[in-house]
């Protein structure tokens, strides 16, 4: 990585140009990512990659994809390397994660009144102090009993910093739009014929019970672990390297010339619509439209309360779940703080196997 630096810096300078205009896709319609977030900054003392098109993934990916590598800083693809936390064995990176959790992230939890009440936590960490070797401590975070405590555990090594925001005016707008066209399409499919005012005043009425907001998110690997792994690498021995999936990515990402960039962070953000759907009943529906649009006879303002119900509202809803429950990436972000790691001694000790 250090080999790489000034190149970094005019990656940054000219990705964070092009990428002004990054768009994300959500109900069909292309937005700004600055429409979404509005003014807010990232500040950082990191490499910072700011993507030209928004990547939209499952909630997972940040905790899967932080410890990975891409081949070259620009790259987006992410390769296997400290965010091997599977069950196999990695002699080396389950070293370094034991006594992390050991001395860093299980006294923190200890701290935490959630966590250090919990029947499982007291259970897991009785069971923890009476194991010595890492490879039964790293078995005790898998097991069934304890997977929930296991993933607080392992996600502990991350810090998380959250941005709240409330989606722009002009953002909305587009969304209402999708509501209005659902509308009209609905009361088509339910054979009934509707003038744009009346269209117009079911979306205005949808609208105003509905509620936009998001976070923006830095999920990052902890500087105490960053640092606890690049004087484990430093300081390595010969007797601790092995052939694992793990010794030969730390092998390929430390290759001669290597432009490789370890991902330790992402910035993400995730979007919310909720309807209030206690104010749009059928029966609420009925009431509005008889005050609005007498002349349309009780009839039809029954089948039009009935088309534009709870069971529309519902599907809106839904359609919101499915276009928004997403993580969204920004940035992919890369410590300096990998620079301490001697990449030079560590792929050295490794050939010398």
């Amino acid at each position: 990585m250090k080999t790489i630096i000034m190149a970094i810096f005019l990656l940054m300078a000219t990705t964070q140009i092009t990428s002004a205009q990054g768009k994300v896709r959500i109900f069909n319609t292309d937005l700004d990512v600055k429409d979404i977030i509005g003014a807010t900054k990232v500040e950082h003392q990191k490499w910072n990659l700011e993507l030209k098109k928004v990547l939209v993934r499952n909630n997972d990916f940040p905790y899967e994809t932080i410890g990975s590598y891409r081949d070259h800083f620009s790259s987006i693809e992410p390769n296997m390397l400290f965010n091997y936390v599977d069950k196999a064995s990695y002699p080396l990176l389950d070293e370094i994660n034991m006594e992390y959790y050991e001395n860093a992230a299980l006294p923190r939890m200890k701290r935490n009144k959630d966590i250090v009440g919990r029947p499982d936590f007291i259970k897991f960490c009785t069971e923890w102090e009476k194991l010595t070797k890492y490879e039964d401590k790293k078995s005790l975070l898998f097991k069934n009993e304890f997977i929930e405590i296991g993933n607080l555990i392992q996600n502990d090594r991350f810090s998380i910093t959250s941005a709240p925001f409330q989606l722009e005016k002009k953002v909305t707008k587009k969304f209402s739009s999708t509501i209005e066209a659902n509308i009209k399409a609905n009361l088509k499919a339910n054979n009934i014929d509707a003038d744009a005012t009346l269209v117009n005043y079911l979306s205005s009425l949808i609208n105003s019970q509905t509620s936009y907001n998001g976070v923006m998110m830095i999920i990052e690997f902890r500087d105490d672990y960053l640092d606890r792994l690049s004087q484990s690498l430093n300081g390595i021995s010969e007797s601790k390297l092995g052939t694992d999936r793990f010794a030969r990515a730390l092998l390929d990402y430390a290759a001669p010339g290597s432009q490789r960039a370890a991902t330790t962070g992402l910035v993400v953000f995730k979007l919310d619509g909720k309807i209030n759907k206690t104010k749009l009943t059928e029966e609420t529906l009925k009431a509005d439209l008889k005050t609005k649009f007498n002349s349309l006879g009780p009839d039809m303002i029954g089948n039009i309360s009935a088309s534009i119900g709870i069971g529309f509202v519902s599907k809106v809803e839904n359609m919101f779940s499915a276009e928004i429950n997403n993580t969204y990436v920004k940035n992919y972000l890369t410590s300096n703080l990998v620079d301490r790691i001697e990449i030079s001694k560590v792929r050295k000790a490794l050939l010398s196997q």
